[in-house]
């Protein structure tokens, strides 16, 4: 488990609508995201298929996500190398500062040995915060 915490300068519902936006176009939060396919959308939780391309490969994979103010659970369904999930949690702080914080859950299929990037859920939250930031 690796996680990552900050304060965005937004209130806690402008970070929460932006974590819903995050479901539907992860690309503006998600380093490498070139495709986006949403196979199916309820009141509960949202399936999609995600490509990401990196220089070295092109991985597509398969998630389950779930919300309820305010944790967006980003379920592994099918990866090729990867299982386990990652957490976005928000949590107010004033009306102006909102703490969020994500946490990466992932194991190697393989090895079953943890995911600890932790300069990777940096680089996530703080990709986030900036998005969030700018749209206010």
């Amino acid at each position: 488990m690796v996680q990552y915490t900050t304060v965005v300068t937004a209130s806690l519902e402008k970070v929460w609508q932006d974590l819903m936006y995050k479901i539907d176009h992860p690309e503006h939060f998600v380093p490498g995201v070139t495709e986006v396919i949403i196979m199916e959308k309820t009141a509960d939780f949202v399936s999609r298929q995600m490509t990401v391309t990196m220089p070295e490969k092109v991985t597509i994979l398969k998630e389950k996500i779930t919300f309820v103010p305010y944790k967006v659970r980003f379920l592994l369904v099918d990866h090729p190398a990867l299982e386990g999930y990652v957490d976005n949690d928000i949590s107010l702080i004033s009306d102006t500062e909102t703490q969020m914080t994500f946490t990466i859950n992932w194991v190697d299929k393989t090895t079953q040995e943890p995911i600890n990037n932790f300069e990777m859920v940096q680089n996530a939250v703080l990709k986030t915060k900036t998005f969030i930031e700018k749209h206010l």
